[in-house]
């Protein structure tokens, strides 16, 4: 499965991923943005993370991991989608561009875009949320700016940096995201 952004293409995970997400996982800066302390993550464990994907999918009809790649088939980063309450029609999102060098190319943004679409017009889903830092300034902007509302904060939630954190939980509904495209017609704004 493949589907088609602006800048990135977002494929599901594959086992031949392994390598490179255990890179992404090791990489300091990664992770602090991420919001998990920078310990080594084995090749191991993202095996066993990466089964765990595939089997999920298996069972849910559509990718739970997801490989961003560049228009050109270079692989740069991560989205998870792990669900929440599926009577719900609910998940958690976690997104990462693994190389700092990348960041601030709009590849991040573009990828974030894609999934939504993907999430609330292919997938039928009610609702996305995710964690992240209150400090982390850069990712609060991105979410805001697709539409992600504050929907409450976890008080030192995490352990970064040597010290406690709190962690903010963002969510955005099916309806706010289907509505940013809708423009009012002229009757309604009389």
């Amino acid at each position: 499965m493949m589907i088609q952004g602006e800048l990135v293409n977002l494929r599901a995970v594959e086992r031949e991923d392994v390598a490179r997400i255990t890179a992404w996982l090791n990489e300091p800066a990664t992770m602090r943005g991420w919001g998990w302390s920078a310990a080594a993550v084995s090749r191991f464990e993202i095996g066993q993370r990466v089964e765990g994907w595939l089997a999920d999918e298996a069972v849910v009809g559509r990718p739970l991991a997801l490989v961003i790649e560049t228009l050109t088939g270079e692989a740069v980063g991560l989205v998870v989608l792990m669900p929440d309450r599926a009577e719900a029609h609910a998940v958690e999102l976690s997104l990462l561009i693994g190389d700092p060098a990348r960041w601030g190319a709009g590849l991040g943004s573009d990828a974030l875009e894609t999934v939504l679409d993907a999430c609330f017009a292919g997938w039928n889903l009610h609702r996305v949320w995710l964690r992240v830092e209150v400090a982390n300034e850069r990712a609060h902007c991105l979410y805001q700016r697709h539409g992600f509302v504050h929907e409450g904060t976890l008080r030192e939630a995490a352990f970064l940096d040597g010290r406690y954190q709190d962690v903010a939980i963002l969510g955005l509904l099916a309806r706010e995201w289907l509505a940013r495209d809708e423009v009012p017609s002229p009757d309604s704004m009389r």
